[in-house]
């Protein structure tokens, strides 16, 4: 089987406009109208597809870089494909033609076409761990504390176990007011989580921390800056509650080793597309657990939660909520995977993704390269 070509759409799609923006970003002007995303095409010539997902830097240019680096090449040889494109890689040096999610893209493609072209999912193609996992709900930024304590106390009602506050205002003592509030509301028996989105002082983290300390949170993260390794260190020498980094950081996958090695994290931090793929997501995970360490995967969608099944180091599933308007919804599928009354999302069980695109709601692209 060999790689025959390798097509990408342009699409703009109508998402649900969360209550506020998020990060703390409370002057922030609120986002409108569509949002751009791509669907990238792998065609093998024994005529499986394989699918992957990005934004609108994966251009015209990319394309035509990728096609030139895997047309002809056994769809199997993922490694190679994936460590050429990183030397292609856009990572701190102007003018190369590859972004990161161009990379994903095109990995998450060929592991959907593997899975696709031996009759098993993805999840049981890494080697299964589970075949369903826990949902955190997260947060949008809301207008009041009790905004928050009344969504995490509906999330309960409805069978989920877990809820994270992304705050809208990013000042510790306004963040402090809502994480109360929400515990208040809960009790003591929901697993709480907060992200401010790395907008806090190494002081105001101090902080906050303390208090999150005193309302048993599960995690803290990104309590400030992931590039600020320094202050992750004191921070997480001075804190009980466990902190969640790094998240944004360059090179992911070869910058974790020194927040292992140092212990600036008490967990770590991936993520199917901002990491470069499944292939690193996997690697940065084994790499977790040979530390002891949990490895929470960030943001919904289907490559994240295959992975997120095929480890044991791995807790929660992140959901946007409500469930429709997150980026977990942004390609119109003809069946999403299930969530069932107890918060477990279960994983697709046909071959590569599972998923079956729908077309006809998705409409023409914009553009196809």
């Amino acid at each position: 089987m060999k790689i025959k070509d390798v097509r990408c759409e342009l699409y703009l799609q109508e998402l649900p406009q969360p209550p506020l923006p998020r990060g703390g970003l409370r002057d922030f002007p609120q986002p409108t109208g569509k949002t751009p995303f791509t669907i990238l095409r792998i065609i093998t010539d024994d005529g499986i597809e394989g699918f992957g997902f990005g934004d609108k830097s994966i251009d015209e240019r990319a394309i035509s870089v990728i096609k030139q680096t895997i047309i002809d090449r056994d769809p199997f040889d993922r490694e190679w494909i994936w460590q050429r494109l990183w030397y292609l890689n856009d990572y701190g040096r102007p003018g190369m033609p590859i972004s990161l999610l161009s990379l994903s893209a095109v990995d998450v493609a060929l592991w959907d076409i593997a899975g696709k072209a031996l009759g098993i999912p993805i999840y049981k193609l890494m080697g299964a761990y589970r075949d369903k996992i826990s949902i955190y709900a997260s947060s949008w930024c809301l207008p009041t504390p009790q905004d928050y304590a009344n969504e995490a106390l509906s999330c309960k009602q409805q069978g989920i176990t877990a809820y994270k506050i992304h705050p809208y205002w990013g000042i510790g003592e306004k963040d402090i007011e809502a994480c109360r509030a929400v515990r208040q509301a809960v009790g003591d028996d929901m697993t709480l989580m907060l992200d401010p989105a790395g907008r806090y002082t190494r002081e105001e983290a101090l902080r906050v921390g303390k208090v999150l300390e005193e309302l048993n949170f599960y995690w803290f993260e990104m309590p400030i800056p992931d590039h600020d390794i320094e202050g992750l260190i004191r921070l997480r020498e001075k804190l009980d509650v466990p902190i969640l980094a790094p998240e944004i950081v360059l090179r992911s996958m070869y910058s974790i080793p020194e927040y292992l090695l140092r212990g600036a994290t008490t967990m770590v931090r991936c993520d199917t597309m901002i990491s470069g793929g499944i292939t690193p997501c996997k690697k940065i995970a084994d790499m977790s657990n040979a530390f002891g360490m949990q490895c929470e995967i960030h943001i919904g969608g289907l490559p994240n939660l295959h992975v997120e099944c095929a480890i044991k180091n791995c807790e929660f599933y992140e959901m946007f909520w409500p469930e429709e308007s997150g980026p977990q919804r942004i390609v119109p599928l003809k069946e999403y995977p299930v969530l069932d009354n107890e918060g477990y999302l279960h994983v697709p069980q046909k071959p590569g993704l599972g998923i079956e695109i729908d077309w006809e709601k998705l409409g023409p692209p914009t553009a196809t390269y």
